[in-house]
Formats: structure tokens, C-alpha cells, sequence
């Protein structure tokens, strides 16, 4: 459990001063950057303009996580009316964009509080903890005699689940790295490298099925999201 207990970074929506002609940052909502030649990504599927939801500024994060070294911004639109968010590639309701450095971005999309969408915060990382996958995410990994043992505290009783495990993910709504917090069951990409999760959050007004989340995993060839709720 030790080797495959892994950290998260989780972050706030709002709950500071806002700094709305500072696009540099981490941002929910709006107040993106991008490349001079990029314009407000279109859904290949429903032809819809999409959304900004979360942009995330690396070297503000307390650590760089595993995926993310080289970048300097990573950000995610979504087509909000889609619920394509349960399992496509990227294009298809949702487009990661990444950059390797700020110089040379420029504004784009709406800016602070300019849509009625999402209202924009800024993003605070607030916490980061060591946290175990789910044991359909590690079961292959575990000796068979050891998953067929009657004795299960190893798992469901380790030092990495607590009470304020589930405080924190309560008041952070967005976590980097970690593990996929799923609520169904396991839905992994094949080959996949997961990068982060967003829950369904009252303050941020997104709202994903019944108190659900989506997750966000690299493959070889891009990027695929997929969704779970209760």
C-alpha cells in the first residue's frame, strides 16, 4: 500500500480576493489564457462553443505532480450542455490545452464574472495528502492469497483513509494527481495516466449528474475524460 499510496494536491473554489486582471493564474470558470492563433474551442459533436471550466497554473501548485513536468498551463473547456462527460477523447464535449510557458499568451474567452454560465473564482491549493487507490484500481496488483485473506485492514483500515479524508474532498472540489475518487466503480482508460478529477460543486455550479464528478486521463494519442455519479 505504501508504493501505491500517491499524492493529491486539492483545491478551493474561491474563498480569497479575487485578482480579475490576472489571467495568469489558476482560474474556475473563465479569466483563461491561450495562443495567439487559438480561438474558443468548438464541441466536434454538437458544434457548440465550449466552455472554460478549470485553468491551472503549475508553479503555483505546492509540487509539480507526475505528468505534469515541462508545463506551465494547463486548461479544460467544456461544452456544458453535453453529457458527453461520461466517456469521449478529447474534441468531443470537453478539450484539454496545454502550454510550456506563459510568455506569448494572450486572453481568451470571457473574462472575470463576463458570463452567467460558471462564475469565475480564482483557485486556491489548499491541502495535499497521500491517498490509496480504489481497490478495483489496485486489485491486480495485490498477491492473490493476500486478496482472498480474511483479514482486510491492510485496505479498508490503512493510514491513508480517515474522517477528514472526506472533509477535505467535501470543501475542494478539484484535485491534482492522487487517485480517481470514483463512485460506481473503476472506468480507467486502457494505457492511461490520470491528471486530475472535479466534483459537482454548488459554489462553482457545476453540476454532473446526481452529485457526480468527471476525471480527466492522458493516453498515447491525447486526452479522455469520464464521468461517475451516485
Amino acid at each position: 500500500m505504501d508504493e501505491l499510496a500517491t499524492r493529491a494536491i486539492l483545491g478551493e473554489i474561491g474563498g480569497g480576493k479575487p485578482d480579475k486582471d490576472n489571467r495568469a493564474t489558476s482560474w474556475w470558470g473563465g479569466n483563461f489564457l491561450g495562443a495567439k492563433n487559438e480561438d474558443v474551442p468548438v464541441c466536434n459533436r454538437s458544434g457548440r462553443s465550449m466552455h472554460p471550466v478549470l485553468q491551472i497554473r503549475v508553479d503555483e501548485l505546492p509540487e509539480v505532480p507526475s505528468g505534469f513536468e515541462g508545463l506551465a498551463l494547463l486548461n479544460i473547456w467544456m461544452d456544458l450542455q453535453s453529457d458527453t462527460f461520461w466517456g469521449a477523447r478529447n474534441g468531443n464535449g470537453f478539450l484539454v490545452r496545454t502550454y510550456k510557458d506563459l510568455k506569448g499568451l494572450v486572453p481568451l474567452g470571457v473574462g472575470f464574472r463576463e458570463s452567467t454560465e460558471l462564475p469565475s473564482f480564482p483557485i486556491y491549493w489548499r491541502e495535499t495528502i497521500l491517498e490509496q487507490p480504489g481497490w478495483e484500481d489496485m486489485s491486480a496488483q495485490v498477491p492473490t492469497n493476500v486478496a482472498r485473506a480474511p483479514a482486510d485492514g491492510w485496505f479498508f483500515k490503512s493510514r491513508y483513509l480517515s474522517d477528514r479524508y472526506y472533509e477535505l474532498r467535501s470543501k475542494y472540489p478539484v484535485k491534482i494527481g492522487g487517485w480517481p475518487t470514483w463512485i460506481q466503480g473503476s472506468d480507467w482508460p486502457k494505457d492511461a495516466k490520470f491528471f486530475f478529477q472535479v466534483d459537482s460543486s454548488d459554489k462553482g455550479k457545476l453540476y454532473l449528474g446526481d452529485a457526480g464528478s468527471f476525471y480527466i486521463f492522458q493516453t498515447s494519442d491525447g486526452w479522455e475524460i469520464r464521468g461517475d455519479c451516485y
